[in-house]
């Protein structure tokens, strides 16, 4: 009966096969004989892992198969691996965080370089805003004071029209009560001369009645 094929073995591919290859296990036979420890050198492999292939190795070879004794790892030994495999567990995940925060503080690093960029960027934008703005606002300033300027000429104006309009009707009012007077001298002098015509008449009368 034909020796069986490592790659019998249920775990044992093409590749796994060739790694162990690599360490002298290429066969059943050498597999059952191998040291864990050595099996354990392959990448992905733990001392659980390499004892399982060992044992079903064993098994594949059967009772009557003559194979060396499966090495079976102490308590201290698969203490000692497993707080070696927490360690490298540990180890991988500290280095993956280490490299998530530098990962994080480069791109806080990225987004501040950005901003300040956008900020120097944005300055000249605010400062040509500024300028723009106190512009206008001196502007509205001068077009207020223009405005109170007109407002307090324009009452300046009206109150000079009004103070010749006042004075040209106390003129008026004036030359009205010469006039009257003047008017009333004129009647009480034709009267006057009216009566002293009537009374010279008169004496004529009597001088030719004489």
């Amino acid at each position: 009966m034909a020796e069986p094929r490592i790659t019998d073995i249920n775990g044992i591919g093409p590749k796994t096969a060739e790694g162990l290859a690599t360490l002298g296990i290429d066969s059943v036979k050498t597999l059952a004989a191998a040291p864990v420890e050595l099996i354990s050198t392959l990448p992905g492999f733990f001392a659980s892992r390499a004892q399982r292939l060992k044992q079903a190795a064993a098994e594949l070879l059967g009772p009557t198969k003559k194979s060396a004794p499966v090495q079976k790892t102490t308590t201290k030994t698969a203490t000692a691996k497993k707080k070696a495999d927490q360690a490298k567990r540990a180890a991988a995940k500290k280095t993956a965080e280490a490299k998530k925060r530098a990962a994080a503080k480069k791109k806080a690093g990225a987004k501040k370089a950005a901003d300040k960029k956008a900020a120097a960027k944005e300055k000249p934008k605010k400062k040509k805003a500024k300028a723009k703005a106190a512009e206008k606002k001196a502007a509205a300033k001068a077009r207020v004071k223009k405005a109170e300027r007109k407002t307090v000429e324009k009452r300046k104006a009206a109150k000079k029209k009004a103070n010749a309009k006042k004075t040209a009707e106390k003129e008026k009012l004036k030359k009205a009560k010469s006039k009257e007077k003047a008017d009333k001298k004129k009647v009480a002098a034709k009267k006057k001369a009216a009566k002293r015509k009537a009374s010279a008449k008169k004496q004529t009368a009597k001088k030719k009645k004489k």
